[in-house]
């Protein structure tokens, strides 16, 4: 599990193309495709610059209007598969 304080930030080797209020990522080191959904997408978006979980968690909160503590919660797993995937590293 990811800690608050832990930095993320994107795999550079990714490709990806905004549809609307979705992502769409390629990996250019293994051809794979993956797909975010608008919650998806605004993290990926803010992650344009290292951010660390509780970073992301408090802006995440601030943008969808609900508890900090209860967004990191719902983003910890989220970020976890990310880094899982290779989709995001820690820095």
């Amino acid at each position: 599990m990811l800690k608050l304080d832990q930095t993320l930030q994107r795999n550079p080797d990714l490709i990806h193309a905004n549809m609307g209020d979705e992502t769409v990522l390629m990996s250019l080191t293994n051809g794979e495709y993956y797909g975010m959904n608008e919650v998806g997408s605004k993290i990926w978006a803010l992650l344009e610059e290292p951010h660390t979980v509780i970073q992301l968690a408090e802006k995440l909160a601030t943008i969808y209007d609900i508890d900090k503590d209860h967004c990191f919660q719902d983003i910890q797993l989220f970020l976890g598969e990310l880094e899982k995937q290779g989709i995001v590293y820690l820095s």
